[in-house]
């Protein structure tokens, strides 16, 4: 069972119960702290919801509190999919974990995921058999192997936000993504953010949370 005193999070208020979760799944180098200032801006308008940031299941080579999902050294599509594999079995047991901590069903959970975190969401979530509640997707990318449309298992909404002068991760790559993502029968859909690199604005924090209320019908 994961340790949930040790992963941030954030709870409502004592007197009010827990209907839904946002999961913050963080990009390459980073940690569980690094998204959820972005849970901290919003709980106050989602009042039900608790909002969790889980490290990565890797540290990264120079220490500290840096964590990855798998490693970055090379963005040769074949060592990105091995990377991939290799983190999903933890990101499932932590989500069967929540499931079972907080007394949640997958309907009732959001991921959010930034750079490397929205590859794991956009690759992992789809081929677990109960569906999320949807997936916010943020500078990634979608990889697919030979048999990933074999592998779906359910599909949910998905809103994609990119950054057009992303440094990192090519904008074209969340084009690409949606218009696979779509032509599969997602609800999809995508924004890019001009004069914005690799990172999140105002702008895509307002069409996060757009979506989450949406999907929270709030």
């Amino acid at each position: 069972m994961t340790d949930f005193d040790n992963v941030p999070i954030i709870l409502p208020q004592k007197d009010l119960n827990i209907k839904s979760a946002v999961v913050f799944l963080h990009g390459y180098g980073a940690n569980g702290l690094d998204l959820l200032s972005i849970g901290y801006e919003w709980k106050d308008k989602l009042k039900n919801t608790i909002f969790i940031s889980p490290n990565a299941p890797f540290r990264c080579d120079w220490g500290g509190d840096a964590y990855q999902w798998f490693d970055l050294t090379s963005i040769a599509p074949e060592k990105i999919g091995e990377g991939l594999e290799k983190a999903g079995p933890f990101l499932n047991k932590f989500i069967e974990d929540l499931k079972f901590k907080f007394s949640l069903k997958d309907k009732e959970i959001i991921f959010f995921g930034f750079s490397q975190g929205a590859m794991m969401g956009l690759y992992h979530l789809c081929k677990r058999k109960d569906t999320c509640a949807g997936l916010l997707a943020f500078s990634g990318l979608l990889y697919e192997n030979s048999e990933f449309e074999n592998d779906i298992k359910s599909k949910f909404p998905i809103r994609i936000f990119h950054g057009k002068d992303d440094e990192v991760i090519d904008s074209e790559y969340s084009l690409k993504s949606y218009e696979k993502l779509k032509s599969l029968g997602f609800d999809v859909d995508l924004k890019i953010q001009d004069n914005l690199g690799h990172g999140i604005d105002n702008s895509g924090l307002d069409f996060g949370l757009n979506f989450v209320n949406r999907i929270l019908n709030i």
